[in-house]
Formats: C-alpha cells, sequence, structure tokens
C-alpha cells in the first residue's frame, strides 16, 4: 500500500446517500477467476456501501478491495447485487464488509430506519420480513430482487417483492412447520457474518454415485466455490467433502449448486450451499 495522501474531496453530504463519481481502483477475482485491477468511478456513495461501475463481471456476494486512489485508503467489500448493465459495463451494489469503512471519509447525516420489504423466495415461494439498508435498497428499486440465503431452500435464492404477508410462528411448531417463518433481518449483517474465507482447498463432489475431485475457493460455513471441467446446473443436488483427502476418512453433506457459470477456458464456476442432512452416504436424488 502507498503513502496516505490527504483527501481533496468535499466530506459533507445531505442526504443518505450521494450521487458522486469519484475516482475509485477496484482489486479482485472476476467471474471467471482471474485477478484484475480497474480504474473506474463511483456512480453513489451510502454510509454503508457503494456503487461503482465495473467493465469486469463480478459472482454474486464476491468479495473486492476498494482503493481511493487519492488517500491509498482502502475497503474490503462484498456485491450485494447489479443495478444495471449496458455496453459502457456493469453497476455493481458493493456493501462494506467492516463498517463503519469510509475511505472518502464522507459525512452522512443521522441514520433513517431501515427500510422494511416483504420478499418471497422464487424457489420455495417462503415469505420473509427484510430490514434493508441504503445499498441494498438502491439495488431493490432498480431490479425489485435481492439475493438472500434461504432457510428452507439451505441456498442463495432471488427474492422478490410480494404483497404476501409472513406468518408468525407459532408456539410449539419448529421452524420446518412454518415455512413462512417471519423473522425481520438485514441480508447485509447475514453476510458479515458467515464471511467467506479466501482459501484453495482440494474437494470431493458425489454425484449419482460417481466422485470427481475439484479444486475449491471462498470456503465458509454455508458453502463455497468450485471450478470443474463437468457441469452441474443450478439446482443440482450434490455432496461435498471439503477438504478432501485421498486415501483418507471423508465426510460428505448433501449440498445444491445456486449458480453456474461456463468460464472462457471450458471449465464451470459453481457455487454451492450446504443443506441441513450431513454425512449421508451415497446419492439421494
Amino acid at each position: 500500500m502507498g503513502t496516505k495522501k490527504e483527501s481533496t474531496v468535499p466530506n459533507p453530504v445531505d442526504a443518505p446517500s450521494a450521487k458522486l463519481q469519484l475516482p475509485v481502483e477496484v482489486i479482485g477475482a472476476d467471474l471467471y477467476g482471474q485477478q484484475f485491477f480497474e480504474r473506474t468511478r463511483t456512480q453513489t456513495i451510502h454510509r454503508d456501501g457503494v456503487s461503482i461501475l465495473l467493465v469486469n463481471t463480478l459472482a454474486p456476494d464476491s468479495e473486492v478491495i476498494l482503493r481511493n486512489p487519492e488517500t491509498n485508503e482502502e475497503a474490503l467489500a462484498f456485491v450485494v447485487g447489479q443495478s444495471r448493465e449496458d455496453d459502457t459495463g456493469h453497476v455493481y451494489g458493493l456493501a462494506y464488509l467492516h463498517p463503519p469503512a469510509d475511505p472518502w471519509h464522507m459525512q452522512f447525516p443521522a441514520a433513517h430506519a431501515a427500510r422494511m420489504v416483504q420478499l418471497e423466495c422464487k424457489g420455495c415461494h417462503s415469505v420473509r420480513t427484510l430490514a434493508l439498508s441504503s445499498i441494498e435498497v438502491e439495488i431493490f428499486e432498480a431490479t425489485r430482487e435481492l439475493t438472500h440465503p434461504c432457510k428452507n431452500c439451505d441456498a442463495s435464492r432471488t427474492w422478490g417483492e410480494t404483497s404476501r404477508n409472513a406468518i408468525v410462528k407459532e408456539p410449539g411448531k419448529s421452524a420446518a412447520q412454518n415455512p413462512n417463518l417471519r423473522s425481520v433481518v438485514s441480508p447485509i449483517e447475514e453476510r458479515r457474518k458467515n464471511k467467506r474465507m479466501a482459501m484453495k482447498k482440494v474437494a470431493c463432489i458425489r454425484f449419482s454415485g460417481v466422485e470427481v475431485v475439484v479444486a475449491c475457493e471462498d470456503i465458509s460455513k454455508e458453502g463455497f466455490r468450485f471450478t470443474s471441467h463437468k457441469e452441474y446446473p443450478e439446482g443440482t443436488r450434490v455432496e461435498a467433502s471439503v477438504p478432501y483427502t485421498k486415501s483418507s476418512t471423508n465426510i460428505f453433506c448433501m449440498s445444491s449448486v445456486v449458480y453456474c457459470h461456463k468460464m472462457p477456458d471450458g471449465q464451470f464456476r459453481h457455487g454451492v450451499n450446504y443443506t441441513r442432512t450431513r454425512g449421508s452416504i451415497g446419492w439421494d436424488p
């Protein structure tokens, strides 16, 4: 990292977010796992994140480093969504992983109450009440959707706006008996609690009785990413062992592929979430 310099950006703003095109340097890995460094400009700046225009394509939930080139100050951020795409690139909403990160030293007014929205999972159709931050509101207002973990699906799913009400849990009933369990939660806070670890490990994917050893990365207690020459479409149920050691005792757990993208070299990058059932043996269709 270079020497810090005094910022020339005017600090005070009179709104929870500001449409400011400020220079920013972005360091990370793109959708295909290739490291990149890109100079671009912010589109909006929020108390809890920014939106930026990038030529590079980012994977859902991936992390990048944001650097203010005027001061060399950095902040770690992760993708909360994409608001638009055109010939100039992709506009992503990025939330700071460790607030109150603020490479531009913006002075925002007092925080307002979080916006509450009712969203329905497009997989199992359960309904949740989510408390959105300002950067999440920007993405939601542009797309009317957000990506968020679903406890019923045991995977990250697309959630859309709904007029249905979440059901309050009845005493004596488990979460499984209350599929539309009401919960007020911030997607960003859940993401921060389950921060993925950037590490390279070997995993074994078992599908229909066939085991394939793959390279994985970004491991967390909820899942991981891996690349493979074999394609596992979104929604595929597999068994996974992470980490995996050949000729040793390995534990497999049921998992679900939440996204699959083809890379330029012909391989496929997959995002995987673990399900509740662990230690199962063999293929369970």
